[in-house]
């Protein structure tokens, strides 16, 4: 909801009218209120409570008082958690231009985030700034939607020092006022408070009607309306046509709801017969204006000759204090008093029901033209005529859609019946998609069939004469557009489920579809494009479509889009190798998520998680455990299925890195069991079977992994099955398969199918995948007796990965890679980086840490043994003494200790333990 659309007579202090009997008592109930965190105006209708609050902060800001007082007038339609949460912004903003910063696009969202999470934001805002601020909600017992009730208890319960909360209402909130009470944070007003003494209904009854009352009169209204005020409000009025007051005072009996009734009758009967019209003709509206006010008495025609027009109208009844209340200081628009309101159309229901629809229709008419969409459609539905309320809905959702108002969009299709939305190819294309968002894709299925069986229609030869939707209506070039979304969603399913062919067949269909001004849906076409280059392996495709839906998003100010869009260049990024690019967006966008206020969603929950799994890459082990726990937990929250899914494959792999098989393990089961419930895709899910069986494999359980193998189809009576070619898929899956080849020690098979997945991974620019399967072919090699191929391959890889600083990939191994580094750093290949990476690798058992002399920097690595020191190495591990030793390999006792003294100085430690340990850890050892 933009700024401009906003009803700014919500946000204005209700003007004090001149009968204003002033409450100094009540006044400073109030002032003394402030340093709590809730002032309660609780009393039913009628009892002065907007009129007291009004009144105390005019005197606020006639006194100059360092508190800012925010004003909300609510009504009904503010219990679309989402619009009251803008309209506190608003409030807020008006008195403090720096307040809800960046929390309207939050708000803005196809799936809105958690309250809590936009309130959080708020309140650290305001926490910030200096001076005290009230916001006041008047007329909160119209809000009925738990959602804001709970949003307001957690605010309340947050809420800094310099804030307080006043709420005027008929009923109790349903907020923690007990617990409010107990810790003296709550300032209470009620009926008992609020009813007016003899004194103030005196001075009251007086300015009211001009009338000199007497003394006994004056009590005995005071009496009889125990203080009520809107009692001696219509008393007041209907004192004025009476000749006999004392005769009326004495006739002025009753209970609250008889004298109301009787005070109403009498008002209303005693008013011109135009007025009465008047009052029962716009009785239907919520707030009015003089030409609404005509549009709905004369169905947009001038008003006949001896009528006054609506303006004036208006203008008559704030005269006579006729319970109508200025929404402005111009006086254009007013309201009337709730339950004056209330009781007029019970009496139009009465008397001419026959009316109400048509009232509501013209109605509905002036404020469609007026631009007044929301009100137009609610008009409409009152109206009964829901297929003008889809139409309208049709004409006003694009525009909707384009500001990033789905809320709205949503609540408008909410109070649609199925049926209507599946009239309309419009409203179901819009409705199919937040089907999809929601994860409730059966669903989505059938309502995206409906919308094009009836697009697949022909038109309607005899549309076109009445307001109400039919298929006809939509012309060519509207079919074709909605065939062009209709595919865009398809595209999307089709990502989701994972299905190539499918994703670009209807991606393309969608661009040839869409015109070229439906930017935002060609833009999500062309993304779902770069999915599907994602999935076949072509990265510098998928880049370039997912970085030009991102830029496109961000500059047509769809934030949230524009942060889905460039997590899958993140994730793109990180498939390419360009470690610290990807890092270095991540922080980028997560920035620009914290300024739109959206730092708390799903999609920002995935760059964190990509972080974290890049700086596993990076070897912090423990910063990426941080990192990606605080994503995932994000990414929990919903919205958004592919962010949620790659949460949990970043998890997997951090853990794995971690030596913490049992808890990929548990991430693994967790995804595979509550699928449906976590709304993963289903390829997300056979990912992560893939890793399950990688996990198999470092546990040494072969026969599960094979059980893995088989049941994918990837080997048939033992034997591996060829591939035709590697997609995004298929190449994850394969590599697992090559990884049971070497436990199998099948060296040359292994070798064969790792040299055709390096070719996929070299030409699809998955430099990624690249450097982890010359490391498998490495290993291959050296363990098949070919150390020169070993060589060969480990020096590919490290020139690939030593520029982005890979270590994890490397790690991950173990000790096998371990032993081809150490062989390539003692043939000075990539020597430097190999002994990098050969000192992140840890220990085969826990070594404490070396402590250097003060004098002699630390080794940074380990530097490579002779053969006689591994020699010597060994016999240590066996746990030959130096003497016994000296006599195995003839050597003398000092030549020994020197030795020893090399090999603790190469490898970086102090004892033999240490040693032994650490020459494991690099594979110079057998690790059992």
């Amino acid at each position: 909801m933009q700024q401009d659309l906003l009803l700014q007579t919500k946000l204005h202090v209700p003007p004090i009218r001149s009968e204003l009997v002033s409450r100094p008592r009540l006044i400073e109930r109030l002032n003394s209120g402030r340093a709590g965190k809730l002032a309660l105006i609780s009393a039913p209708a009628g009892f002065g409570k907007t009129t007291l609050v009004a009144e105390w902060v005019r005197g606020l800001r006639q006194a100059e008082a360092a508190d800012r007082v925010a004003w909300l007038s609510l009504d009904e339609d503010d219990n679309d958690l989402a619009r009251f949460l803008v309209y506190v912004v608003a409030a807020l903003r008006a008195v403090e231009a720096g307040a809800g910063k960046g929390m309207l696009s939050r708000l803005r969202s196809p799936q809105p985030p958690p309250a809590e999470d936009v309130l959080t934001v708020l309140i650290n805002e305001m926490s910030a700034m200096p001076g005290r601020m009230i916001l006041v909600l008047d007329d909160y017992h119209l809000i009925e939607a738990p959602a804001i009730h709970q949003a307001l208890a957690f605010l309340l319960e947050h809420l800094p020092q310099q804030m307080c909360l006043v709420i005027a209402t008929r009923e109790d909130p349903y907020l923690p006022l007990a617990r409010l009470r107990v810790r003296n944070q709550l300032t209470e007003l009620r009926a008992k408070d609020l009813r007016f003494t003899s004194s103030e209904a005196a001075a009251f009854l007086t300015q009211a009607t001009g009338l000199e009352l007497s003394v006994k009169d004056l009590a005995a209204l005071e009496i009889r309306t125990e203080g009520w005020i809107a009692g001696l409000h219509l008393a007041a009025v209907s004192m004025r046509s009476h000749e006999d007051v004392t005769g009326f005072v004495r006739s002025f009996t009753g209970s609250h709801r008889f004298v109301l009734d009787y005070l109403l009758e009498e008002v209303l009967d005693r008013q011109p017969e135009p007025v009465q019209t008047f009052l029962l003709q716009t009785a239907i509206l919520d707030r009015l204006s003089g030409p609404l006010c005509d549009a709905v008495r004369f169905g947009g025609a001038e008003p006949p000759a001896g009528q006054d027009d609506g303006q004036a109208v208006l203008e008559t009844l704030d005269r006579a204090n006729l319970f109508i209340v200025p929404l402005d200081d111009e006086r254009h628009w007013y309201r009337y008093h709730h339950l004056f309101a209330d009781l007029l159309r019970q009496r139009l229901r009465q008397e001419r029901p026959e009316r109400i629809a048509t009232l509501h229709r013209q109605a509905g008419v002036w404020l469609d033209q007026a631009g007044y969409a929301d009100e137009a459609i609610d008009h409409a539905l009152h109206a009964g005529d829901l297929a003008w309320a889809a139409r309208l809905m049709e004409v006003h959702a694009d525009a909707a859609w384009r500001r990033g108002e789905h809320a709205k969009l949503r609540t408008w299709l909410d109070s649609l019946p199925l049926a209507a939305i599946r009239a309309n190819p419009r409203l179901c294309v819009y409705h199919t998609w937040y089907l999809f968002l929601d994860g409730r894709q059966d669903e989505a299925e059938q309502a995206l069939q409906a919308c094009e069986e009836m697009l697949g229609a022909q038109p309607d030869p005899d549309a076109g004469a009445s307001p109400s939707f039919r298929r006809g209506r939509l012309s060519a070039a509207d079919r074709e557009l909605m065939r062009g979304r209709a595919a865009v969603i398809r595209a999307f399913i089709a990502t989701y489920l994972g299905d190539i062919p499918a994703i670009i067949d209807h991606a393309r269909q969608a661009l040839d579809y869409l015109p070229e001004q439906d930017l935002t849906w060609r833009r999500d076409a062309a993304l779902a494009l770069g999915d599907a280059h994602g999935f076949k392996g072509d990265l510098e495709s998928a880049y370039a479509a997912r970085r030009q839906a991102a830029e496109a998003s961000r500059s047509a100010g769809d934030t949230v889009f524009s942060l889905l869009a460039h997590l899958k260049v993140a994730i793109t990024l990180r498939e390419q190798g360009r470690l610290q690019r990807t890092v270095d967006l991540c922080q980028e966008q997560l920035e620009f998520a914290g300024e739109c206020g959206l730092m708390q969603t799903a999609v920002p929950g995935g760059f964190l998680a990509i972080w974290g799994e890049v700086l596993a890459e990076f070897g912090d082990l423990d910063g990426a455990l941080e990192l990606v726990n605080r994503g995932v937990e994000r990414t929990e929250r919903g919205g958004e299925s592919l962010v949620t899914g790659w949460g949990y494959l970043c998890l997997a792999r951090v853990l794995f890195s971690r030596g913490d098989m049992a808890g990929a393990e548990a991430v693994a089961n967790k995804v595979e069991t509550r699928a449906s419930e976590l709304q993963v895709p289903p390829w997300i899910v056979t990912e992560m079977t893939t890793w399950r069986a990688r996990v198999s494999l470092a546990q040494g359980d072969l026969a599960a992994a094979i059980g893995w193998a088989d049941q994918r189809g990837l080997i048939a009576a033992g034997e591996f099955k060829p591939a035709d070619e590697f997609d995004f898929f298929s190449l994850n899956d394969y590599i697992v398969l090559a990884r049971i080849g070497l436990a199998q020690q099948r060296w040359e098979e292994a070798g064969h199918l790792l040299s055709r997945l390096l070719a996929a991974a070299q030409a699809g620019g998955r430099t990624a995948k690249a450097i982890e399967i010359l490391n498998l072919q490495a290993i291959a090699a050296k363990a098949g007796g070919d150390t020169n191929q070993s060589l060969v391959a480990i020096e590919k890889s490290l020139a690939l990965a030593e520029p982005a600083g890979f270590v994890g990939t490397f790690v991950d191994e173990g000790p096998p890679l371990a032993r081809v580094l150490y062989e390539a750093a003692s043939r000075g290949i990539s020597a430097g980086y190999a002994r990098r990476l050969l000192a992140a690798f840890p220990d085969a058992q826990p070594v404490p840490p070396v402590q250097s002399a003060p004098d002699s920097p630390q080794q940074e690595l380990v530097e490579p043994l002779s053969e006689r020191e591994l020699e010597v190495l060994q016999l240590i591990a066996e746990g030959l003494s130096n003497p016994e030793i000296a006599a195995r390999l003839f050597l003398s006792l000092n030549t020994v200790k020197g030795h020893t003294r090399s090999i603790y100085g190469k490898l970086g430690v102090h004892s033999r333990t240490q040693a032994v340990a650490r020459a494991r850890a690099f594979g110079l050892l057998p690790s059992f």
